[in-house]
This record gives C-alpha cells, sequence and structure tokens, in this order.
C-alpha cells in the first residue's frame, strides 16, 4: 500500500499490535483533574483562547472561562471570535474528516473573521503570524501547494 504523505513501515506492526503505546487507553487510565465542566469542553476553550491570542485577538482565558460556562456577559465583540472557534472544534469533532468538513469548519471559525465569500475557500495567497515583537512567527505553506498537499492528505485518509 502507498501512501503520499505517511510513511508505511510501521503500520504492519501496528496492526499486529506489536507496539506497546496506546494513547487512548492511556487516556482512559490518566487521574484527571476534576473540572466542574465537561473536560473536552475545557479544553476546547482553552485552544480557542490560544489560537485566538495567536491571532491577534486581546482575549483573556480568565474572562473566556466565565463567559462560556458561568455564562458571565461580555461585550460580543470580545468574544466572537473564540465562540467561533470553539464552536468549529465542536463541529470537527463530531463529522467525518473529510475536506467538506474542513472547508465547513472554516466556514464556522471565520465567521466573524473574513468576508463570507472567502469562509471555507482554500487560501490563494501568502499567511504569515506576526508576533508582539513585529516578528515572523509563523509562516503557513505557499498557496501554490496547498491544493496538492490537501488531495496528498485525503488520499492518505481514505486508505
Amino acid at each position: 500500500m502507498n501512501l503520499d504523505i505517511l510513511n508505511f513501515n510501521l503500520f504492519d506492526k501496528f496492526k499486529n499490535k506489536s507496539i506497546s503505546f496506546r494513547p487512548l487507553e492511556l487516556l482512559k487510565d490518566t487521574n484527571r483533574t476534576e473540572l466542574p465542566v465537561d473536560y473536552f469542553a475545557f479544553y476546547n476553550s482553552v485552544s480557542s483562547v490560544y489560537s485566538s491570542k495567536i491571532e491577534g485577538e486581546n482575549i483573556d482565558f480568565d474572562s473566556y472561562f466565565k463567559h462560556k460556562f458561568l455564562k458571565i456577559k461580555f461585550k460580543p465583540d470580545y468574544t466572537r471570535k473564540a465562540d467561533d472557534l470553539f464552536s468549529a472544534y465542536e463541529f470537527a469533532a463530531n463529522h467525518k474528516l473529510t475536506l467538506d468538513n474542513v472547508k465547513k469548519a472554516h466556514s464556522i471559525l471565520s465567521q466573524n473573521l473574513l468576508p463570507e465569500n472567502q469562509q471555507g475557500l482554500i487560501r490563494n495567497n501568502p499567511m504569515f503570524v506576526i508576533n508582539n515583537d513585529d516578528r515572523i512567527e509563523y509562516v503557513a505553506a505557499p498557496p501554490e501547494i496547498e491544493n496538492l498537499e490537501l488531495q496528498h492528505l485525503f488520499s492518505d485518509i481514505n486508505v
């Protein structure tokens, strides 16, 4: 079997269960910190806040936690983009990983970020993130290779 991205050399060991690492079993056996809210919803909210911060949003986790789980009201502009990310994470967790669903998740997370005609599309321009020191923190893959790399990814996923 040939895959476009993934290395197939370890699949036989995995199929024969000769690899002892079982991340899902480890997670089940882990003593979780008692949280007053759903475990995954809590960590989705953490991810939503810090992903928003990477994108330059001025939001802190304490306020977002109070908004999301204690229903404390904040100005809508303060929480809207983090809420969109949270909704996109929930969508992704509950839907099969397909290109159409990735585009749908992008539409959800970009509702208050991009014009409607750019939501749910594969970008066609360079993208990078600049940090507080005005230095480039992250550079995305060049747009000219994105479609091909997505084809490789979903080809491997569908095997």
